[in-house]
């Protein structure tokens, strides 16, 4: 990445997107033996309110939380949140069902959303190491690329990674479930 591409909230000369996230929190948990992902603390802080601090810290403007296997575990979590964000912009989407997969969970979430967006930002609630930095680097890196770029991520051994964000055209397209 080039220096012009890591660029504050605020501070960056190409104008400000209008950013919305999903985080998905609506896993089972299977691999830690049964466990709300969202709930485990990394020194100290939930990983669902981590993720949800960071989200706010680089100025989203909007946040769709999915929730599903775990939610009444979560649903404290997200009212200790409620603050971090203007009135209406944090909004929970539960899953209807205990068989779904992160797709579905994707596109419940995107459906969730306000489309008169510029781009949106999907995280999975367990990125314990996710940093601000992270977030708003990934912003720069989109914000900067040519204008037919419209999905930006990372790759983790030659294999896509989150997070990741994409215009409102693909955000309609999963709306819709293309």
């Amino acid at each position: 990445m080039t220096e012009d591409v890591w660029c504050e909230p605020g501070d960056c000369k190409a104008g400000r997107l209008r950013i919305v996230a999903v985080l998905l929190a609506a896993g089972e948990g299977a691999r830690l033996g049964g466990r709300a992902k969202g709930a485990i603390e990394i020194e100290g802080e939930p990983l669902l309110l981590r993720g949800l601090r960071i989200l706010s810290e680089v100025g989203v403007d909007e946040v769709v939380v999915v929730t599903g296997h775990y939610q009444s575990d979560l649903a404290p979590l997200l009212s200790r949140a409620r603050s971090l964000f203007n009135d209406d912009c944090l909004v929970e989407v539960a899953q209807p069902t205990a068989d779904h997969s992160q797709s579905d969970s994707l596109r419940l979430g995107v459906a969730g959303l306000s489309l008169e967006v510029d781009a949106v930002m999907v995280l999975p609630v367990d990125m314990p190491a996710l940093t601000r930095e992270d977030l708003v680097a990934l912003i720069g890196a989109y914000k900067h690329a040519d204008p037919g770029i419209e999905f930006v991520g990372p790759i983790v051994g030659a294999r896509p990674g989150n997070p990741v964000l994409f215009s409102q055209r693909i955000a309609s397209q999963i709306a819709r479930g293309e």
